[in-house]
């Protein structure tokens, strides 16, 4: 029983030591929220708590304390930045002076002191802006300095140099692009250097060969190391004289024998080696001419046998290219004046045999006459357009040869043919139409129109044209 009333009494005091901690948590920042300040024979009347603070006193005081918190709003902005900035590493005595500024300005806003707070405050935000522009220098400087010691790349200086910095600039701005090449750069620079030594004892015994195949390892290693690129460039150079010359003469052997695909694959191949070289443009130049030369009267060979069978649009379509690559072309710009008129006049009656029963049409009839006599007109007419004159001319006297067409009806409907008449009403009747494509329409009152599609051709018939009314229209509709 004691042991029971012992533990209790340590848990009743273990919670009211609780409370107790949670109520100077919870009330004591409001109540030391405004430094309590009395004079001594300051007495607790109704009038001196009356008179105790101004009004504008207590504004006065209130404004200031919001500046002051503004302003360490500003300098927990900027201590924190500087702190993933790996200050200590590059001016801790700067920052561990702003932090004792900002400790004396908490200081003083603690003892309600707000003015005071906020030229400290202020004083603390102005180092802590020079630190980090500081920052920013001093990171700019790092990545220099490791970047001029790795284009060096020839002393054990240079690699702890670079190693360094690069490891100074992480240090500061760890997320930066080129500092994390920087750092990448400098971690390999020990491999590099061997690497260069020994291809450049390679170029000094006249093996570029074997220089040049280290010096491409050493850019495996840093791609980007101005350095070992130059050295590649020349070295590559001096290998590249002999193989320049020889594609150039090979390239000239296959031109000779209008060999062109051979001739620009040396050339290029030559021109790859040397950019700059005009020789090689020259010649792939020559080329281009040669070969396009070459093309031009390819085609216009082709041209003139499309021309020799009458296929005018296929001729056209040459002559067409040839202008359309280049429009100095006097022979082609001369045949495709004549060529087009025979391709125009081809295409005309070539749609007119297609599509006889078109010729039912006065204009269309019309155009066909026209097509026929410029036809005729042509001299020197070859086979295959004297065949389409007599085509043609059979067509346009078919297209007006009537023929009788039977039409029956119910003697109620009226009918009505397009582009013929109105019929009336019959059970049946003829009627002569030129051959083509007819549409008979009847009408019945009190009754669904009907329509009839028929096609007339160069013979009669044979099948009636039955129009007749027989849809009811109902009264509701």
């Amino acid at each position: 029983m004691k042991t029971n009333n012992h533990n209790g009494r340590q848990k009743l005091t273990l919670i009211l030591l609780l409370s107790l901690v949670i109520i100077v948590f919870l009330l004591l920042p409001k109540m030391v929220s405004e430094p309590w300040i009395a004079e001594p024979n300051q007495t607790n009347s109704p009038e001196s708590l009356a008179t105790a603070v101004a009004p504008s006193t207590a504004a006065e005081k209130t404004k200031y304390r919001q500046d002051a918190q503004r302003l360490l709003a500003d300098i927990i902005s900027l201590r924190d930045d500087l702190s993933t900035k790996a200050i200590n590493l590059w001016a801790a005595l700067g920052f561990e002076q702003s932090l004792l500024t900002i400790e004396k300005g908490d200081q003083q806003y603690g003892n309600g002191n707000y003015l005071q707070s906020i030229t400290s405050y202020q004083r603390a935000l102005d180092e802590l802006s020079a630190l980090s522009l500081q920052a920013v220098t001093t990171l700019d400087a790092a990545k220099q300095a490791s970047f001029v010691a790795i284009e060096s790349a020839s002393s054990e200086s240079d690699i702890i140099t670079a190693s360094n910095n690069a490891s100074l600039a992480m240090a500061i701005d760890p997320q930066d692009p080129k500092v994390q090449l920087l750092a990448q750069r400098a971690k390999r620079l020990p491999e590099l250097i061997a690497l260069l030594e020994d291809a450049n004892q390679f170029a000094q015994e006249g093996d570029f060969e074997k220089a040049k195949s280290l010096y491409k390892q050493a850019l495996t290693i840093d791609p980007v190391h101005i350095k070992t690129q130059s050295a590649l460039t020349s070295t590559t150079q001096l290998i590249i004289n002999n193989k320049f010359s020889n594609l150039m003469s090979a390239g000239f052997f296959a031109l000779d024998k209008q060999q062109f695909f051979e001739a620009r694959l040396k050339f290029s191949e030559a021109q790859a080696l040397f950019p700059n070289e005009l020789s090689a443009e020259r010649a792939l130049n020559q080329v281009d001419g040669q070969e396009s030369q070459k093309l031009v009267d390819d085609k216009m060979f082709f041209a003139n046998q499309f021309e020799s069978n009458e296929e005018w649009q296929k001729a056209l379509t040459i002559y067409d290219e040839l202008l359309a690559t280049d429009a100095t072309l006097i022979t082609a710009k001369v045949r495709r004046i004549s060529v087009s008129v025979r391709a125009s006049l081809n295409n005309q009656i070539e749609e007119i045999l297609k599509a006889p029963l078109s010729l039912s049409a006065t204009n269309v009839f019309q155009t066909g006459q026209q097509v026929l006599a410029d036809a005729q007109n042509i001299p020197d007419a070859g086979q295959v357009l004297l065949r389409q004159i007599k085509q043609l001319e059979t067509v346009l006297a078919a297209s007006q040869i009537p023929v009788k067409v039977t039409v029956q009806s119910d003697g109620l409907t009226e009918v009505i043919i397009y582009r013929i008449g109105n019929l009336n009403r019959f059970k049946e009747t003829s009627v002569l139409l030129k051959p083509g494509n007819y549409v008979a329409v009847g009408k019945r009152k009190g009754y669904r129109d009907v329509r009839s599609r028929f096609i007339v051709g160069n013979q009669s018939v044979i099948d009636p044209v039955i129009v007749i009314c027989i849809d009811v229209i109902s009264s509701s509709t």
